[in-house]
């Protein structure tokens, strides 16, 4: 099988697949990977031992077929309209939430009184915004940095109760 048809192959199972039990395991491998660049060390090693090398494969439109992308994104914490996210920011990177409402506003483009409640903890941070913003806060605060930390912006996860 050509290298672009297993890439192709490995989206639609991202995509499709219930993938719960991988994502366990995903999280016991994580602890013996560097904070908060595990997941993605561990996605890259996955695909080069499936792949071997990809110095003959074009990025990115070029070989993948254009499909259009069908991955939605689900907030599972969603409370009077507004979407909770989480961001890998805290206390300890001297954050605070004018801090993160100002990166969030230049970052994205929303209102910063659109920006809802925020919590920072030690080393992450949990803000509100309306759910109609949150896809665009996550792609526009992707591959972005905070005080020189890259920031990793993902949907949070349903509070326990």
């Amino acid at each position: 099988m050509k290298k672009e048809k297993k890439i192709e192959k490995v989206l639609e199972t991202a995509l499709s697949d219930d993938l719960t039990e991988y994502v366990k395991l995903l999280k016991v491998m994580k602890k013996y990977v560097p904070l908060f660049r595990g997941t993605r060390l561990i996605a890259a090693a996955l695909l080069k031992e499936h792949l071997g090398s990809i110095a003959d494969v074009n990025f990115p439109g070029d070989t993948l077929s254009n499909k259009p992308h069908t991955g939605k994104v689900v907030f599972e914490d969603i409370k009077d309209g507004r979407a909770r996210l989480f961001i890998n920011i805290g206390k300890s990177h001297k954050m605070s939430p004018g801090d993160l409402i100002r990166e969030i506003v230049k970052n994205t483009g929303v209102d910063g009184k659109q920006v809802g409640k925020i919590d920072i903890h030690s080393t992450y941070s949990f803000f509100e915004v309306p759910e109609q913003y949150a896809e665009i806060v996550l792609l526009s605060m992707d591959n972005t940095k905070i005080k020189g930390i890259p920031v990793v912006v993902e949907p949070a996860k349903k509070r326990k109760k």
